[in-house]
């Protein structure tokens, strides 16, 4: 009776641990998906990022688990080039475009928390995409 629940331990323990590390071993790579990816929808994209208007039909999101960086989660937006909306929507959500930049893309912060999360705005003049990318830093 005792070797039964010895076994069984020794195999959920195996289990278990084989479980961890698959689930470990594909968190450090980018994740490609769309709403109707449900499972990486719900699980993956950040509320600030599944909150954003939908500026063009035609969109994706990606999820970046850090890797040495800040996680980070962006919704990706093919054949557009206004970024109004998405202006607006980041100055109702309290954050102020920075007068400093990262290459190409604009910075936006908390005016109170400039070392917190951000997000960074990207325009692409050449394939006509919008990124929106929240930064978590906290």
């Amino acid at each position: 009776m005792m070797r039964c629940g010895a076994l069984a331990t020794i195999t959920a323990l195996t289990f278990g641990g084989l479980l961890l590390w698959l689930v470990a071993s594909g968190s450090d790579k980018t994740t490609v998906y769309t709403e109707k990816d449900f499972f990486s929808y719900h699980t993956l994209t950040h509320k600030d990022i599944e909150n954003a208007p939908r500026i063009t039909d035609n969109y994706y999101f990606e999820a970046h688990p850090g890797d040495g960086y800040s996680p980070s989660n962006s919704i990706i937006f093919k054949g557009t080039t206004d970024t109004a909306a998405l202006h607006a929507y980041l100055e109702k959500l309290g954050y102020v475009k920075q007068k400093r930049s990262l290459g190409e893309k604009e910075i936006w912060a908390k005016p109170d928390q400039l070392d917190g999360d951000l997000f960074y705005l990207y325009f692409n003049p050449i394939t006509h995409e919008i990124e929106l990318t929240r930064v978590l830093n906290n």
